[in-house]
């Protein structure tokens, strides 16, 4: 096993509580976003060895403080077992604290995603540059557990239920902004989110910008979305955005539900914390609700406009107090144990790498060679394949495990 040490990104809509009521970490002033977990060049982890059953990794004793996690796979492959084909880590782990509603966005298939990373390679646009679109020429699946209550917005709502939400809003800012919302109702209600979308963004954004501004002072008793566009507005005053979010689906979700958001699908999230994995990829197409680049045109050119099923992500329960979570995806799968109603011991032991994540309370994790480890909440460890470890715990405790799946579709015994 590997100790990690994980980078916080302190994006603006982070939380500046959210870690220290769950995890127990010292005050911050400053908002914290998102724990990354994995070997994404942008904020990789490092690694501090706990047990190594390869010799070639040598004893604890004998290896650096820490390494970065990339560092340690490019020098030892091995570690990988099965993912070795992707040539990395083929997943990223995160623990998003959503305080603040974080940007509509979008992410490529693989083929967009190859096209567009080409294409700006080719038009020698700096893989640094911030109105980059692909810093990486890879797609981003991706799904969301959540860990507390969670409020997400993904995939279009069924045309009329978003027509009704805009008229409704149309009627609380009034006369001057009627125009406006009146003509994105109508390419609603007719079943064209794409050209509502860009009429929004682009044609009419100057409207749009006034009419969400004139928003954020309203008081909209009696309106189906006003929470949504009170979060919205309090955070982003004027942002043309507010519009596009109407058209989307609202999900609340409980502790251990989860979704599913495939490319294409149009998503922000609005509150709560969740573990969020997806495949190793930073690739983001963005539509408003934030200050980083938008590129209206090419998130047109990827989103998905048509109408669809809410996506969730419906957990298989083999045994009490264990959820697994399969989208479909090769990258990635989501276990999540709950102690104590998942009874006795765990045991850990797949062909390809993994991370472990403590979100309450502490596991007890016990390695090769009798080595244990106590991990507490906000901590994890990285395990390399075909290692065993058995995961248990003296109270209750919440622990998520993320791995590729058995490329022979053998699911985790």
């Amino acid at each position: 096993m590997f100790r990690m040490m994980n980078p916080v990104r302190d994006y603006a809509w982070g939380s500046t509580t959210a870690f220290t009521e769950l995890f127990g970490w010292a005050p911050s002033a400053a908002p914290r976003a998102e724990i990354w977990m994995g070997a994404h060049p942008a904020a990789p982890s490092r690694v501090q060895v706990v047990s190594a059953s390869d010799p070639e990794l040598g004893s604890a004793a004998g290896m650096p403080p820490s390494i970065p996690l990339p560092e340690l796979l490019a020098e030892h492959p091995q570690l990988l077992g099965d993912a070795q084909g992707y040539g990395q880590l083929p997943f990223l782990t995160k623990i998003l604290a959503v305080a603040k509603p974080l940007s509509i966005q979008a992410h490529p298939t693989p083929a967009q995603a190859e096209a567009g990373y080409a294409a700006e390679n080719d038009a020698g646009i700096p893989l640094t540059a911030p109105h980059r679109n692909y810093g990486d020429p890879h797609h981003k699946p991706e799904a969301i557990v959540a860990v507390t209550n969670f409020t997400a917005l993904c995939g279009f709502r069924p045309h009329q239920q978003a027509a009704e939400d805009l008229r409704d809003l149309a009627t609380c800012l009034g006369q001057p902004h009627k125009g406006f919302v009146d003509s994105v109702t109508e390419y609603v209600a007719r079943g064209d989110y794409r050209t509502a979308v860009e009429y929004t963004l682009t044609t009419a954004a100057d409207q749009a910008c006034q009419a969400a501004d004139a928003a954020t002072d309203l008081t909209p008793e009696g309106l189906g979305c006003a929470d949504t566009v009170r979060r919205i507005t309090s955070a982003f005053r004027g942002d043309p955005g507010l519009f596009v979010a109407l058209m989307l689906n609202r999900v609340d979700l409980s502790p251990a539900e989860a979704l599913y958001l495939p490319a294409g699908n149009l998503h922000a999230y609005l509150s709560g914390v969740g573990i969020e994995v997806m495949a190793n990829s930073d690739n983001v197409l963005r539509g408003g609700l934030t200050g980083k680049h938008i590129d209206v045109a090419e998130l047109l050119r990827i989103v998905e406009t048509r109408v669809l099923d809410l996506p969730y992500c419906q957990p298989r329960i083999p045994v009490e107090g264990r959820w697994l979570y399969q989208p479909p995806v090769a990258e990635f799968q989501l276990e999540r144990l709950q102690f104590p109603a998942f009874c006795g011991v765990y045991r850990l032991n797949r062909s390809s790498a993994s991370i472990l994540v403590c979100t309450a309370g502490e596991a007890m994790l016990l390695g090769q060679g009798e080595v244990a480890l106590r991990l507490p909440a906000g901590e994890s460890v990285f395990v390399p394949a075909h290692e065993p470890v058995q995961v248990s715990a003296e109270r209750s405790a919440e622990v998520f495990i993320t791995s590729t799946p058995d490329p022979s579709g053998k699911e985790p015994a």
